[in-house]
């Protein structure tokens, strides 16, 4: 009977072993998947404030061109005429 305990004492042993090993390395690889989704999350969110930048830098860009343009098209309707010779005209 003292075998029979012993056997099955060492039976427990090596399957707790086992299966502590096996859940343990399980354990790591859950971790390393949190670690890498962390990791994408971040360069999403680099990329993504990257392209909002872009887009806004072009919004500006664009609005700054309009302005310009309507500025150099307004006419003064007070402004006395003036003649503006051939040369300077390609000067501008």
């Amino acid at each position: 009977m003292a075998l029979r305990t012993w056997g099955a004492f060492t039976a427990g042993l090596a399957v707790g072993w086992a299966g502590r090993s096996a859940l343990g390395s399980g354990k790591e690889l859950v971790i390393r998947g949190v670690v890498a989704m962390h990791e994408l999350r971040e360069l999403f969110a680099r990329v993504g404030a990257e392209q909002v930048e872009w887009v806004e830098d072009m919004f500006a860009e664009g609005r700054a061109r309009y302005e310009s343009q309507r500025s150099a098209a307004a006419v003064d309707e007070d402004a006395p005429a003036r003649v503006v010779s051939p040369e300077h005209s390609r000067a501008a």
